[in-house]
């Protein structure tokens, strides 16, 4: 009985214990616009930190920017003012551009995920770098030279007339701009391949999604007979819903390269990105360590280390493009038609 009683007091007191060692958390997420990729690696992200910190208690603050840097500026300063949080997280790039360019938060602890380009940003002057404000993240997207030696290995590999004319597609939200112009300077040096700049102004408000890509398909059907194929860069015309069909029951096109698996498996060639998943998981990884005491700028920022390649068979034999058997065993789960 007596050691009964006993270990019941060690186990209220544990309790107790444990119960007195909890932290409670806020941490403020502010959103450049709602778009799968945004939503679905915010959600990854809380969930993920939750269970990596069960212990502890957290309360969340999200924010949504709706595509103004205008509002994602004042939301910084909501924030960073007002809401007490420990850690400001930020989603996409003009919501992680408001946060690094403010001038309140030059020592206040942040973390950005879901952006394409924080060297073009000015985060760090080349990945692997720490960066001179108090901010760390990772880039989800593939370096562009790796891209395009994947695209090229593939046409190698047909018998297709070379070189192919590939319209670029993209907005001008500026890591789709960052992005497609580094695809273009590296234009001249794969023989294979021949970009064609189609571009369209970013939009914010009603319908802005809509509007993009209206313009986009506009331009294309314009177009369409001068090109073999088309690719559709990161941003928010890679999350549009029925983009690639809209696009091919019109001009007959389809994506040779995409940056967004549900492009792949709708009809482009190839697509290689981050899933959402792991974005959320890795920046909460991240900010659990931030958390218990690492300052972010001590944190290099760098590309993630994981991604998921696509292929899609169907448009393969559609295009006369085989697909070389290393890249089917590569796609794994990925492989569509």
């Amino acid at each position: 009985m007596k050691r009964t009683l006993k270990a019941l007091l060690a186990f209220v007191a544990l309790g107790m214990s444990a119960a007195v060692c909890a932290d409670t958390y806020r941490v403020g997420i502010i959103e450049t616009i709602s778009l799968p990729i945004v939503d679905g690696s915010r959600a990854a992200f809380t969930q993920e930190l939750t269970r990596l910190m069960p212990e502890d208690e957290f309360e969340f603050v999200v924010l949504n920017a709706q595509g103004s840097s205008e509002l994602a500026n004042d939301l910084v300063t909501q924030v960073v003012n007002n809401e007490d949080v420990d850690l400001l997280v930020t989603v996409a790039t003009l919501a992680t551009r408001a946060a690094f360019q403010h001038p309140q938060t030059a020592a206040f602890p942040m973390i950005f995920m879901t952006v394409a380009d924080p060297v073009g940003e000015g985060i760090v002057d080349e990945f692997g770098q720490t960066s001179a404000k108090n901010i760390t993240g990772e880039s989800h997207v593939l370096e562009a030279r790796v891209k395009l030696d994947m695209l090229d290995g593939l046409l190698q590999a047909s018998d297709v007339a070379k070189p192919v004319k590939i319209a670029l597609i993209h907005t001008t939200y500026p890591s789709s701009t960052n992005l497609a112009n580094e695809l273009l300077a590296l234009d001249s040096a794969y023989d294979n391949v021949e970009f064609v700049d189609i571009y369209t102004p970013f939009l914010t408000g009603e319908n802005a999604l809509q509007r993009m890509s209206e313009a986009i398909v506009d331009t294309l059907v314009e177009n369409h007979h001068s090109f073999d194929g088309y690719w559709l860069s990161t941003g928010p015309l890679s999350q549009v819903e029925g983009l690639v069909s809209t696009i091919y029951s019109r001009t007959a096109l389809f994506p040779i390269f995409a940056e967004s698996i549900s492009s792949v498996k709708d009809g482009a060639l190839l697509g290689v990105v981050s899933d959402v998943e792991s974005i959320g998981q890795s920046a909460a990884n991240t900010a659990k360590r931030v958390l218990e005491g690492t300052t972010p700028n001590t944190i290099p920022v760098k590309r993630m280390d994981k991604y998921a390649m696509a292929v899609n068979v169907s448009t393969a034999i559609a295009l006369n493009m085989p697909i070389p058997s290393a890249y089917l065993k590569l796609a794994k789960r990925h492989v569509y038609q």
